[in-house]
């Protein structure tokens, strides 16, 4: 395979001891220039050149100034859908309907005849009116072809008439449990599924085969690991991707680490997995330590289940995508078998039921589980408090808030826009922060996380001082979300997350200092090298493509 070929070339030029020299080394110390000694895939020291003693076959590279961070952790996204995202039609950022119809049709000129036409990140907000789509102009442009186009965020998805048939979705099918179809006022669906009725149509779709699944993970490593990352969290990972992560772990071709979450709908896979202890231990390149649960929906398709009615949406206020018992009884069972628990919670309802659930476990068992809520979106005031107290994680993603902050203030209206995306007041609570991206929902790049936590604002600028301001975090806070944090979400900070001595050599190298670039050309700060177990998985090249040697 040609992916795993260029990884495999890339990994050959960093076996062996290495020694780092010419770098500026963000450790415990802060930033001072420094050599990093590595040897086995572990820091064996760090200091000046003159004091460490590499063996005399040892690889000597030198950074010219570069900067040497922890290597960089994305605590929360989704690592078969982020590859096959990066195969399917791309509709992020089509500023209508209409162009997201145009881009489905040029997209489906290569495929064979009647084979199912898949895409995703349409987002009705940056439309004219904002409103769902109806799938006529769908229909129109594809008459005997199946399509499915996920929203951004994943939470809800159209599908034309074609599409509809083959899941059996008509004016008569009833909405799912935490799920609705959206419908014409004849009764018609518009072809519009939030939530658990996108899984009425995805299970019409062809499901891939293990080579597939194999090559939208490699796919996904490759580009992750360009972005400067060592590892993952992988949110609700299936049997069928855990066992093809396996594959490639036994046989020494994944090439970024893997934290795996189980994806708790699936009682078969947690009863198999749970009687195993949990892989926190490491450095491993797999590591099978949580499980993923959904409190809710997605608060850009009004799926976030809030304690009140969406002020843009009178009547509405969210779905409860998974029944409170049903929540209850898988975050008993795998606390029970000492697995960690992330659950999906944007809305403050969701917020609210979860931490009742983590607080009948009670402080000691989450703090010792490191319990989590993934998204944290829409937090009430007296909840951040119960986040420090319970001891829960706060897994969070910047890039979310400088996505939604254009319509949040219209789904929430004035009296709830301030508990939005609130890591400020988690820090100051005592709430431990860990950074992600919810790739393919977001771009994972780092650098426009890093940017977004410190400024809240878009890339282009906007708006003036950031949204919402108090919030906001320092460069060294925001650069701890895809270290320290991500580390000790990933139960392995006592080897992750630090450029010192004992840990491994996960390494992010960097064109420039980040804590100290004005925060605009964080968008453009370089990533020159990852390095994962002392192993060179992405070195920039000419073009920026991986390739060998010293940079």
């Amino acid at each position: 395979m040609v992916v795993a070929g260029v990884l495999s070339m890339v990994a050959t030029a960093g076996a062996g001891e290495r020694l780092f020299v010419g770098g500026i080394v963000h450790g415990p110390r802060g930033a001072v220039p420094a050599a990093v000694l590595v040897r086995a895939g572990r820091i064996i020291a760090t200091g000046p050149r003159e004091k460490l003693h590499p063996g005399p076959k040892a690889q000597v590279i030198d950074l010219h100034g570069a900067h040497v961070l922890a290597g960089l952790c994305d605590a929360h996204l989704h690592l078969t859908g982020y590859g096959r995202a990066l195969e399917e039609v791309d509709l992020r950022g089509a500023t209508s309907w209409q162009e997201v119809v145009r881009r489905a049709r040029r997209a489906a000129a290569g495929l064979p005849p009647g084979a199912w036409l898949t895409g995703r990140g349409w987002d009705q907000n940056l439309w004219p009116g904002k409103a769902f789509p109806d799938r006529h102009d769908l229909d129109a442009a594809f008459p005997a072809r199946p399509v499915l186009l996920r929203r951004i965020d994943g939470h809800a998805a159209i599908a034309n008439a074609v599409a509809l048939r083959a899941a059996g979705i008509g004016r008569t099918t009833p909405d799912p449990r935490g799920g609705r179809i959206l419908r014409r006022p004849d009764g018609e669906p518009t072809g519009v599924l939030v939530d658990m009725a996108v899984d009425l149509a995805t299970a019409a779709v062809p499901k891939p085969g293990d080579a597939t699944v194999e090559r939208w993970i490699l796919r996904s490593a490759k580009a992750l690991l360009a972005d400067g990352f060592v590892q993952v969290h992988d949110a609700g990972t299936t049997a069928q991707e855990l066992r093809v992560l396996r594959r490639l772990a036994a046989a020494g071709r994944l090439p970024i680490r893997v934290y795996v979450l189980l994806d708790g709908s699936d009682d078969s896979l947690l009863g198999r997995e749970l009687r195993r202890p949990p892989g926190w231990r490491g450095p491993a390149m797999l590591r099978v330590g949580g499980v993923k649960l959904y409190a809710d929906g997605a608060l850009g398709s009004r799926g976030a289940l809030l304690g009140s009615e969406y002020a843009d949406d009178p009547g509405n206020r969210g779905l409860a995508v998974t029944p409170t018992g049903r929540l209850r009884e898988v975050i008993g069972r795998a606390s029970a078998a000492g697995y960690q628990v992330g659950v999906h919670a944007i809305g403050d309802e969701a917020v609210h039921r979860v931490l009742d659930l983590y607080a009948e476990l009670g402080a000691a068992t989450c703090r010792r589980l490191r319990h989590r809520i993934e998204h944290s979106q829409i937090v009430r005031p007296g909840d951040v408090a119960r986040y420090a107290r319970l001891g829960i994680v706060a897994s969070i993603q910047p890039t979310h808030c400088t996505s939604d902050m254009p319509w949040a203030p219209a789904r929430l209206g004035p009296e709830r826009i301030p508990w939005a995306y609130r890591w400020r007041s988690f820090l100051e609570a005592g709430v431990v922060l860990a950074g992600g991206s919810d790739a393919p929902v977001e771009d994972p790049d780092p650098r426009r996380g890093l940017y977004a936590a410190v400024t809240r604002q878009r890339p282009d600028g906007t708006p003036p001082g950031g949204w919402n301001p108090p919030e906001r975090l320092t460069a060294a806070e925001a650069l701890d979300l895809f270290t320290t944090g991500a580390a000790w979400a990933g139960h392995c900070e006592s080897w992750s997350g630090k450029v010192a001595p004992g840990y491994a050599a996960d390494l992010t190298i960097v064109a420039g200092d980040p804590l100290a670039l004005p925060p605009r050309r964080l968008l453009d700060l370089r990533i020159l090298r990852t390095v994962v177990g002392g192993i060179d998985r992405w070195v920039a090249g000419s073009h920026g493509t991986p390739g060998g040697g010293d940079s």
